[in-house]
């Protein structure tokens, strides 16, 4: 007898895309409720709900929050690291000072699309934790430590008159660079508008990393951009 194995398939593969879409909004939904509530007051119900999805197909998918907890952040990441990547104008210049400003360019684009990312380290980072030992080890001591040498090789090519050490600098730019898109909520009030669109633009978003290379660099170095970056 034949067996006609294409209706199979189909119907295999169909579940197998519905499944990543599925996976997909738990994601999006843990991020947000992550981001917002922190990991302990973060409602896995509330995700399922948030995602579209009934709760058994959440604990499918992950069969604890802390595996959810960690998938979410992982993504976050990977997002992060496709944004910074995208943003950065290709190039094989050897300047670290205009490395420096392209990169913290690329940061300052990137978590203005991205305030879950530093909404859920501002969680995690005021108290230690098996999950922040993770996120440290798993994705933020390479960060750190690549910035730390950046800077140092900044300091020795005279591109800079701060005499700053490198977690003085890692911090001032992450909280420079983040702030205002995790308190955008706040900016809206104090500008007294409604809506992120009203705070947040290109236009903001240009002149805070332009201010920020200016603080560690130099005006100078501010206005010199790169084509890519001018039409932004």
């Amino acid at each position: 007898m034949n067996v006609d194995v294409e209706p199979a398939a189909r119907v295999a593969r169909v579940a197998q895309e519905r499944g990543v879409l599925t996976r997909q909004a738990l994601l999006d939904a843990a991020l947000h409720e992550f981001a917002a509530a922190g990991f302990d007051a973060a409602s896995t119900r509330a995700i399922a709900a948030r995602a579209g999805v009934r709760q058994g197909q959440l604990t499918y998918h992950f069969e604890s929050k802390d595996v959810l907890w960690r998938a979410a952040v992982d993504h976050l990441f990977g997002r992060f690291d496709d944004e910074f990547a995208a943003a950065l104008e290709p190039g094989s210049e050897a300047d670290p000072a205009a490395v420096l400003a392209r990169s913290i360019r690329a940061l300052v684009r990137s978590v203005a699309r991205l305030p879950e990312l530093n909404r859920i380290m501002v969680h995690e980072a005021t108290a230690d934790s098996d999950r922040l030992a993770w996120i440290v080890e798993t994705h933020v001591r390479a960060r750190f430590e690549q910035l730390g040498m950046l800077w140092r090789e900044v300091r020795e090519s005279g591109a800079t008159e701060l005499d700053a050490d490198p977690v003085v600098i890692y911090y001032t730019v992450l909280g420079a660079a983040s702030l205002l898109y995790v308190n955008a909520a706040e900016a809206r009030r104090l500008l007294g508008r409604s809506g992120a669109d009203d705070v947040i633009s290109d236009a903001l978003i240009t002149s805070h990393a332009d201010t920020l290379v200016a603080m560690l660099l130099g005006p100078s170095a501010a206005r010199t951009r790169t084509h890519t970056e001018k039409g932004r």
